[in-house]
Parts: C-alpha cells; structure tokens; sequence
C-alpha cells in the first residue's frame, strides 16, 4: 500500500513541475495541463476533459486535488515544510461544514455567471496558483537567471542573458503575496482546509466522491483504534477511533496507509452498495451549470461597465469576464512583455486582474500568437497568422501637443518607420516659419499593434480601443 503513496507523489512531483515550467516560460507542450484543470474546463466548456474527472472521481475519489490540481500539490509542499519547521500532527478529525462548502460555490457560480468570472477565480484553486506562479515565481526565477549570468560571464560554456525585472502590476503581486502568506497559515494550522471548506473544485468533486467505486478501507478487525491515522489526514476526515472515514473530503493522499502500525487501512473496492445520493445532486447542478453556461455565452448581458483597457488580441471585455481565470499565464507567456494584469478601474471591479495590453515595455507582434495558444479556457482565441495580422486590438492615436515636429520642429518620423502594417503616413505641413511632417494614421491599416505607442519618445502616439 506504501507504493500508492509513492506513486501518487511522483505523479503530483511531474504535474507540478510540468506546470510551474510553462508559466516560467518553458516547455511548449506543456499547456495541454492546464487546459484539463477544472476551473478552465468549466469556463471553456470543455466537454472532455469534465467527463474524464467525472469518471475518475467516481472510480477512485478526488485523486485530481492531490495528483493534478497545482494549488492542492502546493499545500501538500507547505505542509511537508512546515512539518521540518517541527510540526508534528495535524489536529485530527473535524466536522464537514456544508454551510461554508456550499455557500462558497454559491459565490463562485454567481459571480460567473454574472460576468464576474475574474473576483471568481479569487476562489479557483488553478486561478490561485497561476497568480502565485506568474506574479511571484517568475520574478524570482528571473531574478536567479541574472544572478547565474553574472556568475558564468560570456566566456564560459554556458552564457545566459540577462532580463528586466519588474513587477507587471503592484495589485496582482499584493494579492498573489498575501494570499500565500494566508495560504501558508492556514495549511499550518489545519492542513487541506482550504479544499474542503472554499474551494468550488473541492465541493463538485466531493459530491462525485461520497461513494465511490474504490475507498479508504479501516479493518475494524485490525484496528485498534490508536488514532495515528487520524494526526496524519492532511484533509481531516479520517477518524481512526470511530474508523469512519468522509471520502467527499478525502483527497486521497495515502498518508494514512503507511501511517497504521498494525497494516489496518486499505485503499480497495467498496464492499457495500449505498445508494449514490452524491451523484445525483452533481448531477442536478451539471444541469444548471449547463444553464448558467447560455447565460455566459457571448450574447449574455455581463456586467462591469465599459472597459477602458484593451483587450489582447481576439479578445475583448465580455470574453475576459465570463471565462478568464485570471491565472496570469498569458501575462507570463508574452515574449514581448505587452500584456499586464488590470486594475480596479480598466475593466471596472469585476475586471480585476484580466490580461490588458501594455506598451510600455513592447508591442503586440503580428507573428505572435503566444496567448491565445497558453490560454486554458478560450476567453483569449487561438489564432492563426492570418487572423492574427488582421486582428483589431485598437486604433493608434496621435497627440499633436506632445510630438516632437510640432513642439520642438524636429524631424522624427519614428512612429511611421517603426509601424510593421505601414498605417502611419507622413504629412507635411507649416508651423510658424518651419515646415515639418506630421504623422496621420489609416484607420482601414492600423491593428493598434502598440509599436508606435512604444517607440514614440515623448508618448504622442496611443493606442485607444476602436469606436
């Protein structure tokens, strides 16, 4: 039975690696991990994956919250150090609490299907981590990519480059920090409780998971009820002295079959044959989240306000609300550093943390399509060269009180030169005794790409949304 602890270790080792690799920017077929977490599946209504959690959680229990899921492989990491910081046990058996279960995803399924699928994922375990992983693991892996590059030089075999750090948006790092550092506290404190008390994914898998196929088995023969299975449930549903165990808490880490001296608990089929009350009230909610997903269709009423931040390229305002996640993995995958998360006021409140372009550091390439291959849930598409080169992100703007020919009677043409669709022209016309060329922009040309907005050296040219 200790082999399943194993393998469930090196398998949740592979996912988390896996996954923490393509957010810092390695591994191109990595993503397809991603677009099997839940959250995701669910925003982007993909059918196949759901239907294999289905049957995975009906067979075998919640192996997804300790196998797959980042955030749940993450407290499983904060445990082990917290239990190196002398933590000795966990505090043994709690009650379920169905009002905070339920009342969680409760939230979570309003706000998505209000339009509000960003202050969501505040609640998604993938959404969670990604932020973690895009607002904090980068940065620091950037951080020690310079400092090796300094350290190896450019004469040795391996020369590496350095980056740019900087911190793509101070409330997303605010929020990624502080929600670790509660994270950290309460894994501490009571272990898996984050998953079975707010968690959406905790509460749908565990209404599949009250009965199913296979369970942790107690020999009531064996058993003589010491209680050192109960200290080493990280979930806090296994009470070793009344040998009950709560498989829809379970997230079946098989600590426990390791744990018992007298080799008293099992992992094997179900030896009764209760009824499947869990599966018929999934069932029922599948039913209105089917409904709940017309209500988030393109043609639904989402609310926000008008968004006053531009959307990556093939997206716009009402996609990002009812499918983005939030994770950040687009941001973390630009090659051109273009894309940031959004404040309070671009998208409104429920647009928090949605991707928005930034031009500051780059421009939007026409032979990129980085983001809408790393998103997992569709709310930014997937587009080809073509539809790329035509996609309208916005509409270059020019302000004749900041250009330089207008203002110091330089010559510059910058913006026309840099322009990759060739939508800026060169206008000539007389201010005061000079004659100079002023920049005019081609609406039918110009993709607001940014490269104008980018090189401009006294930010006279902007890229707005196109009315």
């Amino acid at each position: 039975m200790k082999m399943l602890k194993l393998a469930r270790v090196a398998v949740a080792a592979c996912m988390f690696t896996l996954v923490t690799l393509f957010f810092l920017g390695f591994g191109g077929g990595c993503g397809l991990l991603e677009k099997v977490q839940v959250v995701p599946a669910l925003l982007g209504c993909a059918v196949a994956p759901l239907l294999v959690w289905v049957v995975v959680t009906v067979l075998f229990g919640r192996v997804y919250c300790s196998m797959v899921c980042p955030l749940g492989i993450l407290q499983d990491v904060l445990l082990r150090l917290a239990k190196l910081c002398g933590r000795k046990r966990l505090p043994g058996p709690r009650p379920e609490r169905p009002l905070v279960r339920w009342g969680a995803l409760a939230v979570f399924a309003v706000l998505v299907l209000l339009g509000a699928a960003a202050l969501a994922s505040l609640l998604d375990p993938y959404g969670t981590y990604g932020r973690f992983a895009a607002q904090l693991l980068q940065p620091a892996a950037e951080w020690v990519n310079n400092g090796l590059a300094d350290l190896l030089g450019v004469e040795g075999p391996v020369v590496l480059f350095k980056r740019e750090l900087f911190v793509r948006s101070a409330s997303g790092f605010a929020v990624a920090a502080s929600s670790l550092v509660l994270l950290a506290g309460l894994v501490a404190w009571k272990g898996r409780l984050v998953c079975n008390t707010v968690c959406p994914v905790g509460a749908l898998l565990g209404m599949l998971a009250q009965r199913p196929v296979f369970r942790i088995a107690i020999d009531p023969e064996k058993c003589v009820k010491c209680g050192l299975c109960s200290g080493a449930c990280k979930a806090l549903c296994l009470d070793g002295r009344n040998q009950a165990v709560d498989d829809s808490r379970c997230v079946r880490c098989f600590d426990c079959l390791g744990t018992c001296p007298k080799g008293a608990i099992s992992f094997r089929p179900a030896a009764d044959k209760t009824a499947y009350r869990g599966r018929r009230r999934f069932l029922g909610l599948a039913g209105a989240g089917a409904v709940g997903g017309l209500l988030t269709s393109p043609g639904a009423n989402a609310f926000g306000g008008n968004a006053q931040a531009l959307p990556p390229p093939g997206a716009d305002a009402r996609s990002l609300r009812t499918k983005c996640t939030a994770c950040g993995l687009c941001v973390a995958r630009c090659p051109q550093q273009v894309l940031a998360p959004a404040g309070f006021s671009e998208y409104g409140v429920t647009g928090f943390m949605l991707p928005k372009m930034d031009f500051s550091r780059g421009f939007c390439r026409p032979d990129c399509t980085a983001c809408g291959a790393a998103c997992p849930t569709g709310a930014i598409p997937l587009l080809d060269l073509a539809q790329k080169k035509a996609a309208k992100i916005g509409l270059a703007a020019w302000n004749r009180a900041a250009c330089l020919a207008c203002t110091e009677k330089i010559p510059c043409g910058l913006c026309e030169r840099r322009c990759p669709q060739k939508a800026i022209s060169l206008k000539k016309e007389k201010i005061g005794d000079k004659e100079v060329e002023i920049p005019v922009v081609d609406p039918a040309k110009c993709t607001g790409c940014g490269a104008c907005a980018h090189y401009c050296p006294s930010h006279a040219m902007s890229v707005r949304q196109a009315r």
